[in-house]
């Protein structure tokens, strides 16, 4: 409230957070006939998303030259359609969904999904995944003009339907990655973003096909089940200990689908994750599993672990579960407690048992597996 001095005042944000921090902070928090609190956290993950688009704007610059990228279509003449594996297909579905969602989105004014699903798109889409699978690809010297061409397209696009909320550093990184076609003198305003039409994804996808790229949407459901499997793995290997661990046993059990998806992308998925090798599961031993949209994962803690030191480790960790979960059942067998303390009290201490049981019941079978 103004009234009450208590309004943040905007030029402390932009001095804090720079204006495109500002500006895509509020419309992220601005949903269509609603009042909202300030919440100046959107403000800073504005920022951040600033800079993620800012570094992988220099990561490009720094993984090869900048071919043609006048226009749409010289972009596309650089895509050799036979080059294209399923990331590629993936990426570019997903751009091409993006789009169509935006264009909506901006139909509707619901400026605060707009915000989302960029945010979403290139932080998750194409820096967390596209950009990291590209590391290998541009070693290649046959996939590596493709896979720029792609980055670059994404990145043309991308600045294109951000440009509204964040105009300084689009037009910055516009310019700086030849996306004006003036880059190479003084920039002219028939260049500049603002002066071109971000179009929508019905027309980015007949761009694509005049080009013979006919996209493979199957291609983005199965790379979305990898990077799923990618994470659970990630987060097993983790309660381990392992996240730095590169020389792990992987074990899968899955159906036929399941095993030619994880044996296609084999050597993503180990390098990934952080793997040795990954083979189908012989045994019935109990190891620590997680069960992934490609079928249930197992890691081999004999190949990756020091057996004794684990061993210690989960034996001082039950020690710990078991007396805590006698101070816990004393409490609640306490006719005194259980008569005077408020009933979210005691449903808070039963709810705390309960999970201090499953975790004490998780490191058993951890030091089964171990042994």
């Amino acid at each position: 409230s103004k009234s009450l001095g208590n309004s943040p005042d905007p030029l402390d944000l932009i001095a804090k957070y720079g204006a495109d921090g500002l500006r895509y902070g509020i419309m992220s928090i601005a949903p269509t006939g609603l009042d909202i609190r300030f919440d100046e956290t959107r403000v800073e993950t504005g920022r951040n998303f600033c800079t993620k688009l800012w570094n992988v704007s220099r990561f490009r610059q720094m993984s090869g030259e900048l071919g043609d990228n006048s226009s749409l279509d010289a972009i596309l003449d650089r895509i050799e359609p036979d080059r294209l594996d399923s990331d590629d297909h993936a990426i570019l579905t997903q751009l091409v969904r993006t789009q169509d969602r935006i264009a909506r989105a901006y139909g509707e004014y619901q400026f605060n999904t707009i915000a989302q699903s960029l945010y979403s798109f290139i932080w998750n889409d194409l820096c967390d995944w596209y950009v990291e699978v590209s590391k290998t690809k541009i070693q290649d010297p046959l996939q590596k003009e493709t896979c720029l061409a792609i980055q670059d397209l994404c990145l043309r696009q991308s600045l294109l339907m951000l440009h509204p909320f964040t105009p300084f550093i689009t037009e910055e990184l516009w310019y700086h990655l030849h996306f004006n076609p003036s880059w190479q003198g003084k920039p002219t305003r028939e260049g500049s973003i603002q002066y071109t039409d971000q179009g929508d994804g019905a027309t980015l996808r007949q761009a694509l096909a005049d080009k013979s790229i006919n996209l493979d949407e199957n291609a983005r459901d199965e790379i979305q089940k990898i990077r799923e499997t990618v994470t659970l793995v990630r987060a097993l290997k983790a309660q381990f200990n392992l996240a730095n661990n590169n020389q792990v046993t992987l074990q899968y059990e899955t159906g036929l689908e399941g095993r030619q998806i994880l044996e296609s992308h084999e050597d993503k998925l180990l390098r990934i994750i952080g793997a040795k090798v990954l083979v189908p599961r012989e045994g019935d031993d109990t190891t620590p599993a997680t069960v992934t949209p490609l079928g249930t994962i197992h890691i081999d803690l004999g190949s990756a672990v020091d057996k004794e030191a684990e061993t210690a480790r989960l034996n001082k960790e039950l020690a710990k579960l078991d007396k805590i979960i006698s101070g816990a059942e004393a409490r609640l067998s306490n006719e005194a407690f259980l008569s005077k303390a408020p009933d979210n009290v005691i449903e808070g201490a039963r709810s705390q048992l309960a999970e201090n049981k499953k975790d004490r019941e998780e490191t058993r079978k951890l030091l089964d597996a171990l042994n």
